[in-house]
């Protein structure tokens, strides 16, 4: 459901004397599965000199009850919080879009087709909702993060408030717990991407819940990965091990069960056990050889063989060797320019990894190479893992045994300025 429409609901179901702004100010923040105190600590990491806490929150609730616009400093800071202009936030009248539209969201249209079905949940509801997910995973290879997680956040309470409030056959009900369990993982998965662990474990937990509920092999497989994941950003590496274990053993026979294998991998690199972890990616080859049906989801959740590639060229980087790291990443971009749909924060990690393996190798101008296209990125498309790893180069190329040679300069002058440019993008979009 586009942000306009979204915006339209809301405000029809506000009491008439609440501006539009107020509505905004609400709806942004709760797309943000931000509570108020999320919203009060965001501002207090905008600008330091803010009043205390308390005194802070009560602002937010006056705001967003209508009581008073907040004053120019503020409104900069919510537009710089939310990523949007400050227009937008709090224009004074309904936008000129409300105005001219007279069409139904899709989520409204079938939410009506379901009532009219013999269950709330017949097979038009549990075809859109399961489309809608599918379509979120697919679209998150080639899109900034922010609009999607936004739509999937609202596609999460419509289909929340149907499993709570509806009335389902039992096989209905499983296949709205599936589609559930589905978009938690894709909600958590997103927002550790964006930096936000906290809610990525949250989602990941529930995933797991729903898929429990759903009892559908694909649909546990996929909520273990994300989970494993989120072990993994919390540097819990054992767990992240075990997890991704647990799904490869209960996962059908398509590239999750890959993947699972490879996020095990992973997690014992990480770990320093290059033993273990060669094991996991023969066990992703072996259920790459054994592939005998397609992917539940697709889109994020697929891995194909550049995926693949990116996560053997890291175990090998862990154990140091140049070589086999270089082969693996070559092998991974070979895949893209073979068709292989592309994933921006593989393919960067790819470019990123494939640089490191060249200074391991002391080939400083290859290195540069190798990293330039990320560097030359739009700031918007920046992941935090992404960002992360571009840094750690920088790290590396500090170290006193890189500082003479030219290329490992140029390179880390590149990476401040890649710093500085995402800093400056951050402070030009308030």
């Amino acid at each position: 459901m586009s942000a306009v429409l979204s915006e339209k609901r809301d405000h029809a179901m506000s009491p008439p004397d609440i501006p539009l702004w107020a509505v905004r100010l609400r709806t942004e923040r709760e797309a943000r599965l931000w509570d108020i105190p999320d919203m009060m600590r965001e501002l207090h990491r905008l600008a330091a000199d803010l009043p205390d806490s308390a005194t802070l929150i009560r602002m937010i609730r006056k705001w967003e009850a209508g009581q008073h616009l907040p004053g120019p400093r503020y409104q900069l800071l919510y537009s710089r919080a939310f990523g949007t202009s400050r227009d937008r936030l709090f224009a004074q009248g309904p936008l000129p879009a409300l105005a001219a539209s007279a069409t139904m969201s899709a989520g409204e249209v079938t939410r009506f087709g379901a009532w009219a079905e013999a269950s709330d949940a017949g097979p038009a509801t549990l075809a859109y909702y399961a489309s809608a997910v599918t379509r979120l995973a697919r679209d998150y290879l080639d899109q900034p993060p922010a609009p999607l997680l936004c739509a999937a956040v609202e596609l999460a309470r419509d289909l929340f408030a149907l499993l709570q409030d509806g009335h389902q056959r039992l096989d209905q009900r499983r296949q709205l717990y599936a589609t559930a369990a589905n978009l938690c993982a894709f909600i958590a998965w997103v927002t550790g991407d964006v930096g936000r662990v906290r809610d990525a474990e949250a989602h990941a937990r529930t995933a797991v819940v729903l898929a429990d509920q759903a009892d559908i092999p694909a649909t546990r497989a996929l909520a273990f990965s994300v989970q494993s994941k989120t072990a993994f950003w919390d540097r819990h590496q054992r767990q992240a091990a075990a997890l991704a274990r647990q799904g490869f053993e209960c996962s059908p026979n398509d590239t999750m069960k890959v993947f699972l294998a490879l996020q095990e991998a992973d997690a014992w690199q990480e770990l320093g056990d290059i033993p273990h972890a060669l094991r996991a990616l023969r066990d992703a080859e072996r259920a790459r050889a054994a592939i005998t049906q397609p992917d539940e989801l697709g889109g994020l959740f697929s891995c194909g063989m550049a995926r693949q590639s990116n996560y053997t060229m890291t175990v090998h980087l862990r154990a140091a060797d140049a070589g086999q790291a270089v082969a693996a990443a070559e092998q991974a971009l070979d895949a893209y320019r073979q068709g292989e749909e592309q994933a921006y924060g593989t393919w960067a990690q790819i470019h990123i990894g494939l640089a490191h393996a060249h200074l391991i190798a002391r080939e400083f101008e290859a290195a540069q190479a190798a990293l330039i296209p990320v560097l030359d990125e739009p700031a918007e498309r920046r992941l935090v893992p992404v960002v992360t790893r571009v840094l750690e180069i920088g790290d590396l190329l500090a170290q006193s045994r890189y500082r003479r040679d030219p290329y490992a300069r140029s390179l880390r002058e590149q990476i401040d300025n890649y710093r500085v440019a995402g800093q400056s993008t951050e402070r030009r979009d308030t």
